[in-house]
């Protein structure tokens, strides 16, 4: 091991220790459960490891915690990362309570601690092994570490634009990353956009008897069938007019860099537990899809009676909520006007549409210097194979910051396939965080070097 290495593996127990800590407090975006108070820690925990902090807030949102710690040269490295996490829920399935971060069987167990907590610490404890074995740092370097991630970031493009400034850089690892089933290191340039609605249908002043049903139709019926209009049901292409309008093809570069990508078809399909893919696509097909095409989803569906027995109703109500993954240049606000356009169209025009969340689609440029450094290093250093992935399926607030502060983003962590990030019994392997460490110290020592 060289020295960077002999300093993580004699120190990663401490190292441990601040992220149980973190992971203790519960900051839960959604119901706004310890937030303020886990922002206060985690100002608590830099200011003590030496940077200089700056909390910024607005009304209504959590706040901003940024710091910085000085290095050599004039670049700035960039680590964005959120303090919020998941709710907890369902808690029956925890083998042991989310906030009470357990190690078993060469794992650290809690929420938050893949996502996104073991990185921001994984990341510090980065910082203070080069401050350790170097006397500093090769570079700058300045975390952004916001607590909305998890309800789509309502607030963060409006601190980017306010304060772009002094949260200016020259490049940005991103919240996370992970290692896929062969072990490979996973890492992501861009992501997916969301828009996220609310659906909500009222057709009667009351629950009716379902006798009724020869001559009305019930709420439940009705927000059925527009759901059902929305994606057709052989192709799974979206059916909303204008929806594909503004969807960016991917540039050469990028269908050539998802095409020497691997994707094990049946091995997803088996840790899934699905049996085929929409429109029966296979191949190169499905992963062009997975990546590169937007996405309609009914998350969730509420209407009517669903106890014990039977209750025979004609429900008033139903909702619905509903997500969008959207690929770049495509407009939340402006996909939820054409949903509501859709339906008025199709008869459904009394559904109240309301845009719970939104965010646009980003890709950093493959060829920029920043992501082959972060993808050499990561090989290098660990020996394994390092996957750059053009996009991610999933979604984060990559757009405000790439494009107001115009930095190259790649993310890097120390997650794995299995870490079961949202769900009960969310995992690292500590060997993971260990080995991300140092390829966190490795990556700010070569980002130092550059000119």
């Amino acid at each position: 091991m060289d020295a960077l290495q002999t300093h993580v593996h004699a120190h990663v127990v401490q190292f441990l220790d601040e992220l149980s800590r973190l992971v203790r407090q519960p900051s839960v975006a959604a119901s706004g459960e310890g937030i303020g108070e886990c922002a206060a820690l985690v100002a608590e925990i830099f200011r003590t490891a030496g940077a200089t902090l700056t909390v910024f807030t607005r009304d209504g949102a959590a706040p901003l915690v940024v710091a910085e710690f000085p290095g050599a040269g004039q670049r700035t490295l960039l680590f964005y990362n959120h303090y919020d996490v998941q709710p907890p829920d369902p808690l029956g399935e925890w083998t042991t309570p989310p906030f009470q971060p357990t190690v078993r069987d060469g794992k650290l167990f809690g929420r938050g601690v893949s996502d996104n907590k073991g990185n921001l610490i994984s990341r510090l404890s980065a910082v203070r092994t080069l401050q350790a074995v170097h006397g500093g740092l090769p570079c700058r370097v300045k975390f952004i570490i916001e607590g909305e991630e998890e309800i789509g970031s309502v607030h963060f493009e409006e601190y980017i634009a306010d304060h772009a400034a002094a949260l200016a850089g020259d490049a940005c690892i991103w919240e996370s990353g992970s290692r896929d089933t062969k072990e490979r290191l996973v890492l992501v340039a861009g992501v997916k956009g969301d828009c996220y609605l609310d659906l909500h249908l009222e057709t009667a002043t009351m629950d009716l008897h379902s006798s009724i049903g020869a001559i009305v139709d019930g709420a439940a019926t009705q927000l059925i069938w527009a759901l059902a209009s929305l994606k057709d049901p052989t192709t799974g292409l979206i059916r909303v007019p204008g929806f594909y309008d503004r969807v960016r093809a991917p540039t050469a570069r990028e269908r050539e860099e998802l095409r020497r990508l691997p994707f094990e078809e049946e091995e997803y399909k088996e840790l899934h537990g699905v049996k085929r893919f929409i429109g029966g696509k296979t191949g190169e097909a499905a992963k062009h899809d997975y990546f590169y095409m937007p996405t309609c989803t009914v998350s969730g569906f509420i209407s009517g009676y669903t106890g014990p027995g039977s209750k025979t109703v004609l429900p008033r109500r139903a909702a619905a909520k509903v997500d969008f993954r959207m690929v770049p240049d495509q407009d939340p606000q402006e996909i939820a006007t054409l949903v509501g356009q859709h339906f008025a169209a199709q008869g459904f025009g009394d559904i109240a549409i309301t845009l719970l969340g939104g965010e646009r689609a980003y890709r950093s440029n493959l060829d920029d210097p920043f992501i082959h450094l972060v993808a050499h290093v990561a090989a290098e250093a660990t020996r394994r194979e390092a996957l750059v992935y053009p996009t991610s399926a999933g979604t984060g607030p990559m757009y405000p910051l790439g494009t107001t502060l115009r930095v190259p983003i790649v993310s890097l962590g120390d997650g794995y396939w299995g870490s079961r990030a949202h769900a009960p019994n969310e995992h690292i392997r500590l060997a993971d965080f260990e080995e991300t460490v140092y390829l966190m110290a490795r990556i700010m020592q070569e980002f130092g070097r550059q000119p």
